[in-house]
This record gives C-alpha cells, sequence and structure tokens, in this order.
C-alpha cells in the first residue's frame, strides 16, 4: 500500500535509488538537474527525505569512507522501497499545478506602470528561455554516446525533456505576443476601455481554442 502521507520527492528518491546507491550529495545533484523546474519543493526537501525513509525502512544507510577523503553516507533501496514506490506508482496522481508569479503580477498590473507590466513580460521571456536551455542541455547529454547518468530510463527522460521543453518554449512565446500585444498600450488601465473589443476578440480566441 503507498504511504500517502510521504511527498513526491521521497518517491522521487526511491526511484533514483533504483538505478544504483547514492550519497546525499548525489541525491541532490540529481534533484538540481531539472527536477526543481517539475517539483520546486524538491530543492528544499531533497536532504531531508532520505532520513525520513531511513526512518521508515524504505532505505538503508552505510557509511563509506575512501581514502583520506570525508566519509559519506550512501542510500541504498530496501524491497519495502521497492513496494511503497511500486504502490505509489499504481495510484491516482494530483492534477498539475502551476506556480508562475510573473502571472500574478500580469493580473494586478492595473496598479503600477507600463515599464513594470513590459519589464515582467521581458523578465519571463528570458526566463523561460534560460530554462528551456537547461533542458535542452539535459536532452544533448541524453542522447549522448555514453547515454547520460540513467540510460535505462533515457525512453521516459525523453517523454518529460520534451514537454518541459514545449513548456518553455510555450511561455516564451506567450511573453513574446504579451509584449507586442501592449506595444501601443499608453499605461496599464486605459486599454480596459479603449482595446475593449480587441480584448473581446483575445477572449473569444481563447475560448475556441479551449473547446476544440
Amino acid at each position: 500500500m503507498a504511504q500517502r502521507d510521504l511527498t513526491p520527492t521521497s518517491y522521487m528518491i526511491l526511484g533514483l535509488l533504483t538505478a544504483k546507491d547514492w550519497s546525499a550529495y548525489e541525491i541532490a545533484e540529481q534533484v538540481g538537474r531539472g527536477v526543481a523546474e517539475l517539483w520546486p519543493s524538491a530543492d528544499r526537501q531533497r536532504y531531508n527525505a532520505p532520513k525520513i525513509l531511513l526512518e521508515r525502512g524504505l532505505v538503508t544507510a552505510t557509511t563509506v569512507t575512501k581514502g583520506t577523503q570525508r566519509s559519506r553516507t550512501v542510500y541504498s533501496i530496501t524491497d519495502e522501497g521497492r513496494t511503497a514506490l511500486s504502490d505509489w506508482l499504481a495510484t491516482q496522481t494530483t492534477p498539475p499545478a502551476l506556480q508562475f508569479e510573473g502571472m500574478i503580477r500580469v493580473i494586478f498590473a492595473h496598479q503600477g506602470t507600463i515599464d513594470d507590466l513590459r519589464s515582467t513580460l521581458t523578465t519571463t521571456r528570458e526566463q523561460a528561455a534560460r530554462s528551456r536551455s537547461l533542458f535542452v542541455s539535459h536532452a544533448q547529454r541524453i542522447s549522448a554516446p555514453e547515454a547520460g547518468t540513467l540510460p535505462q530510463q533515457n525512453h521516459l527522460m525523453a517523454l518529460a525533456n520534451r514537454f518541459m521543453i514545449g513548456h518553455f518554449n510555450h511561455i516564451a512565446e506567450w511573453a513574446d505576443w504579451a509584449l507586442e500585444e501592449t506595444a501601443d498600450w499608453p499605461d496599464t488601465v486605459q486599454p480596459a476601455t479603449t482595446h475593449r473589443e480587441r480584448t473581446m476578440s483575445i477572449l473569444a480566441r481563447a475560448i475556441d481554442d479551449g473547446s476544440s
């Protein structure tokens, strides 16, 4: 039975451990390779989660020392951990959620200046482009001759990578469109009346796209 009180971060770590044993540092390093963009809280939980898994008996911990190097704790998944992961994968996933501060700023932009709005849109586009480049680099590493860190999962990584690049493409394209759309706005207030016809046209298009 899946342990539903565990976070997806914990199950992600169990998933990583099915491939090989990892130290806490190596787990954190893997989380930093794009997972934070999928599950932001993973970045905060990546050091504490292994300890919780250890308390549950889902992983074991071994202290390893090599030569003069400082000792490190290496985690291994247990049979109970594999069962918990399999059980969790068989449960229904929660709906996707979007955490997007820039969009909140857009919604309330009428309380700021047009320059503030354009700055938010420009920053959003730049951030999306950087994140897209990150996943392009992941795709290049995965497709390299040495087959990346987890070659047995490349087919699954490809599915996720395609989504993430498309996701950030969409944000960047939207920001470009929004900058063009607001290019002739004198401020963030008047367009509510002066651009009403255009606003209705945009909403009609959104309704059509959402109904198709």
